[in-house]
């Protein structure tokens, strides 16, 4: 007896316990999530890809998930007021976005800003500052509307939205000659294909020259346990799925 007892302390020295702290979330065994929508537009939206990766860590951890759609400008907040365990905008890491009572996870994918346009109009333009006299559109917070706004030259007319569904119904309409988005890569490089041949984009540039500008999820801090937890998944678990 005595020698299976030592044999047994050994095992327990030699192979220190691997369980993780439990996860404890607003609502128990529920984890509330911030998105912009509830109904990705296509398999190209980044929100699609954003709400599986989330299902998956949170199938992983035996948690059900509660949407909650939410416009994007301060989004980022929501989880350190106790709106929501996890904030799944596609926020960029700004250090101006930081906030009490929450924690940026790590990141999980990057962007490069760009323009799109129609292809009917590929070759009339290939920068902000061809679009003088023209009407370029943003979505109001994100950070395609500063970089809009701190590059375009005096006579483009910069268009705020408050959705990418608003802003999508006026290109579609005629209204404005080109829209703020976003080419995706993987965080080893990789383009992640985000359109189709009737996307153009054009004027691809960093934010920030020579600095990536990567995007996190924000999680609460009063949801113990969950930002390990999700810095972990997004260590082992390539994005996209």
């Amino acid at each position: 007896m005595r020698i299976a007892l030592l044999l047994l302390a050994a095992l327990v020295l030699g192979f220190p316990a691997r369980a993780q702290s439990p996860i404890r979330t607003l609502v128990p065994g529920v984890l509330t999530v911030a998105v912009t929508t509830t109904e990705p537009s296509g398999p190209f939206d980044s929100q699609l890809w954003i709400q599986r990766y989330v299902e998956r860590f949170a199938g992983e951890h035996g948690l059900r998930i509660r949407w909650v759609a939410v416009p994007f400008n301060d989004s980022w907040l929501r989880a350190g007021r106790h709106e929501v365990d996890l904030v799944a905008t596609n926020v960029a890491s700004f250090p101006d976005r930081v906030s009490p009572g929450a924690t940026f996870s790590a990141p999980f994918l990057y962007e490069r800003r760009a323009l799109r346009i129609r292809p009917q109009d590929r070759g009339a333009y290939d920068h902000i500052d061809d679009f003088v006299g023209r009407r370029v559109g943003v979505v109001r917070g994100m950070a395609a509307e500063r970089d809009v706004r701190r590059r375009a030259p005096p006579g483009v007319e910069v268009v705020t939205t408050g959705s990418f569904a608003e802003l999508y119904a006026q290109f579609a309409a005629g209204a404005l000659d080109a829209i703020a988005e976003a080419e995706y890569y993987a965080l080893d490089g990789r383009v992640i294909p985000s359109h189709g041949d009737d996307v153009v984009l054009v004027d691809l540039h960093d934010l920030t020259p020579g600095q990536r500008e990567e995007s996190v999820f924000v999680v609460a801090d009063a949801s113990s346990g969950l930002l390990a937890a999700v810095n972990a998944f997004i260590a082992r678990t390539r994005f996209p799925l």
